[in-house]
């Protein structure tokens, strides 16, 4: 997938469009999938707070996981201005706004700082490398809050054997697909 002389980012296009290939197809052909992560809650690590996120495009629906970590620790959603992104507390009631990129995010609660993020991707590896959508939200956020514990959630069709991870690009703790719990050592 490499050729001579490509750039990190060259090399990195080319793997997202591989990536989206292969989560659009996993999406379509692999049932119950958002109920599989969901029945593995409690292997997540714990802590007070939880960010997940609203699916958009064909990502795994995370909603019904964290509905099941709900009973142990308060849920955050992201919320994205231009370079910015931080996290608020959602609550029965609370209403969602239309955001850029395609989100749907929080219109109003508290921010906070999450200790565990569930964060969406494109493609992992085994050793936690992560391709996001290439916008960089996350490795921003995760380097201004270290010792945040992260787990990538995708299809288990995401994984590559490897990804050009630069120095900016956060790794993940574990990942968690509609087949298996992996823990990053």
């Amino acid at each position: 997938m490499t050729g001579v002389g490509d750039t990190a980012a060259e090399v990195k296009a080319r793997l997202r469009t591989e990536a989206m290939r292969r989560r659009r197809e996993a999406a379509r052909t692999v049932a119950g999938s958002a109920a599989a992560i969901a029945a593995r809650a409690a292997e997540l690590p714990a802590g007070p707070v939880v960010s997940g996120y609203l699916p958009i495009r064909d990502e795994i629906d995370p909603r019904p996981l964290m509905e099941a970590l709900a009973p142990r620790a308060r849920i955050a959603l992201p919320k994205v201005r231009a370079d910015r992104m931080w996290f608020l507390v959602m609550g029965a009631g609370d209403s969602l706004e239309r955001g850029g990129f395609g989100l749907t995010e929080p219109s109003g609660g508290e921010e906070v700082v999450p200790d565990v993020l569930l964060v969406p991707l494109l493609a992992f590896t085994r050793a936690g490398g992560r391709l996001g959508y290439g916008k960089g939200h996350y490795d921003r956020y995760l380097a201004a809050h270290p010792g945040r514990r992260t787990v990538g959630i995708a299809f288990a069709a995401q994984e590559m054997p490897e990804l050009p991870l630069e120095a900016h690009d956060a790794r993940l703790d574990a990942i968690l697909t509609e087949r298996e719990f992996i823990r990053i050592a």
